[in-house]
């Protein structure tokens, strides 16, 4: 039986997946978490002081990364499917 996905942004989000992988792809890192989180977390780092991402192929934390890394990461947080 085939599992039911109701959200149009899932299918799109597992459609890609799908096509990476069977282009030949293999391996993916997702963050998932919003850019307003992450802009709280740079205005409040102590409060945020256990939230972890994902950063070229390892994990860090997220206030413990320079401005300019955090930057990065907020900027591609979004990506429209």
């Amino acid at each position: 039986m085939e599992k039911v996905i109701k959200n149009d942004g899932l299918k799109r989000f597992v459609s890609l997946i799908d096509e990476y992988f069977a282009s030949g792809g293999a391996q993916m890192q997702f963050n998932i978490v919003s850019r307003d989180t992450l802009l709280a977390a740079q205005e409040n780092p102590e409060e945020y002081s256990n939230l972890l991402v994902r950063v070229a192929g390892y994990s860090a934390y997220f206030t413990q990364l320079s401005k300019d890394v955090q930057q990065d990461i907020i900027e591609r947080t979004e990506e429209k499917l």
